[in-house]
């Protein structure tokens, strides 16, 4: 019986079909074996080839922490800028923000990328920031960053509690926005629930001078600050998201949603909350 059982294991490993080049060279990016990665290139496999929603080798490399494969696949010309097409992620975001359990190679893998020019360094701050990785944010500031995106940054990191985040940033040069100064009684009646087109709600509160928005139950760290810009025109501390309140007459009815690429969302008013 275990003869037959060894046989028809051998059978199947004989029956399994080979890996492609291709293939061999996204199962070593994956396993962190650069001597094959960088053999397989030599061999003519085109660094940039196109596996599962449009990944490369480079982002299974920068998802896993594979420094040295980086390494050999950025010296072959490996391109920084595609996105995938699942999330929309590039090799930078896997780096700061990767699936696999986060290590020491992530930060210096993200430092690498940067340094070579890969877009996206505001948002791998905004992750930096977010994880507390205070090597990667520390070398993102050095780099150069735009004095709005600065600011953006530093409300991230306030409203994450991030204090010593806030301190880095503040030594970079971040200022707080400069908040528009709505009148109070104006203010005083946006807050409240409101629902979308898909029925899904959305809840505005009070914080100050400014609004959180978030699900009805979500606790306050889960909610996004809002920072206003006009008498009814708010936008996201470190988020593309942009709202627009609508009143007719005097009366709160509805507010426009707007975040990053996506259409503009109606979320209407519900009565008594």
């Amino acid at each position: 019986m275990q003869l037959l059982v060894t046989l028809a294991a051998v059978l199947a490993l004989a029956q399994a079909p080979q890996l492609t080049k291709a293939e061999q060279l996204q199962d070593a990016a994956r396993k962190g074996d650069a001597a094959t990665v960088k053999k397989l290139l030599d061999e003519g496999v085109d660094v940039n080839t196109r596996f599962r929603y449009n990944a490369t080798a480079l982002f299974y490399a920068c998802d896993h922490g594979h420094l040295e494969v980086v390494k050999v696949l950025l010296d072959k010309g490996a391109d920084m800028g595609i996105k995938d097409t699942f999330y929309g992620f590039t090799p930078l975001a896997l780096a700061t923000g990767p699936a696999q359990k986060k290590k020491p190679e992530h930060t210096e893998i993200a430092k690498l990328l940067i340094q070579k020019g890969a877009p996206g360094k505001e948002d791998a701050l905004t992750s930096a920031i977010q994880s507390g990785d205070v090597p990667l944010a520390k070398f993102i500031l050095d780099s150069g960053i735009p004095a709005a995106k600065l600011t953006d940054a530093l409300e991230s990191a306030k409203a994450a509690n991030k204090a010593d985040m806030v301190t880095l940033l503040e030594q970079a040069g971040a200022k707080p926005y400069d908040d528009f100064k709505i009148d109070a009684a104006l203010l005083a009646k946006f807050p409240g629930t409101y629902k979308g087109t898909a029925g899904n709600e959305l809840t505005l509160v009070a914080a100050g001078p400014r609004l959180t928005i978030g699900q009805p139950a979500a606790p306050p760290a889960q909610r996004l600050t809002l920072v206003a810009t006009g008498d009814k025109t708010f936008k996201g501390v470190g988020a593309p998201v942009t709202l627009t309140i609508q009143v007719e007459g005097d009366k709160v009815t509805a507010f426009i949603l707007t975040q990053g690429p996506n259409p503009p969302v109606i979320f209407t008013r519900v009565e008594g909350k």
